[in-house]
């Protein structure tokens, strides 16, 4: 039975590596693989991670339909940036996994910068068959689990995508970095 899977993880703890890695496994067997990533990030049209690996894959966005994509040869559905999905298409993801039998894993973040929990994280949460965590640590070595902005911009977008922006840090130094200026809460 295909599942609903959602692996998260706070910024750069390997999420697009991991969802990579499972498209090779996949592709290795000669298996079909549908790629998608929220608004491209300027790396063309391609899913890419910080180790140099990329694959071409297909751009979604909150207008994004995947009722109807076309998934007739795909053996799974994979989705980066997961977090940026919809309510909407969180659910339509669920009937393709339950009515089609496509497995879907779905990679994300689970909240902003912010602290916030994003739409289509929750949503997941919620309705995914199974939950996982890749774990990244904090410059203090204990697990993190938030995301700071290094970069002081008047950007106060939560969609404001790119590994060079954040750092990970645990809850007690994200808290820490607020106090100091660093996150306003």
């Amino acid at each position: 039975m295909a599942k609903l899977i959602f692996t998260y993880g706070a910024m750069n703890a390997g999420k697009t590596t991991s969802l990579l890695q499972v498209a090779h496994n996949y592709e290795e067997r000669g298996l079909k693989t549908a790629i998608f990533t929220y608004n491209d990030c300027d790396n063309n049209g391609s899913c890419f991670c910080r180790l140099g690996v990329s694959k071409k894959c297909t751009i979604f966005n909150k207008e994004t339909d995947f009722m109807e994509v076309d998934l007739a040869d795909a053996s799974i559905l994979l989705i980066d940036e997961a977090q940026f999905l919809t309510k909407q298409q969180v659910f339509d993801l669920g009937r393709i996994t339950s009515l089609n039998d496509v497995p879907v894993m779905c990679f994300g973040l689970r909240t902003s910068w912010q602290g916030n929990v994003f739409e289509g994280s929750s949503a997941l949460l919620g309705l995914a068959d199974e939950l996982r965590e890749i774990r990244t640590i904090c410059c203090c070595g204990k697990r993190a689990t938030m995301a700071m902005k290094t970069q002081s911009t008047d950007n106060k977008s939560e969609e404001d995508i790119g590994h060079d922006k954040y750092v990970s840090l645990c809850r007690k130094c994200w808290l820490l970095s607020a106090k100091s200026g660093g996150v306003t809460l």
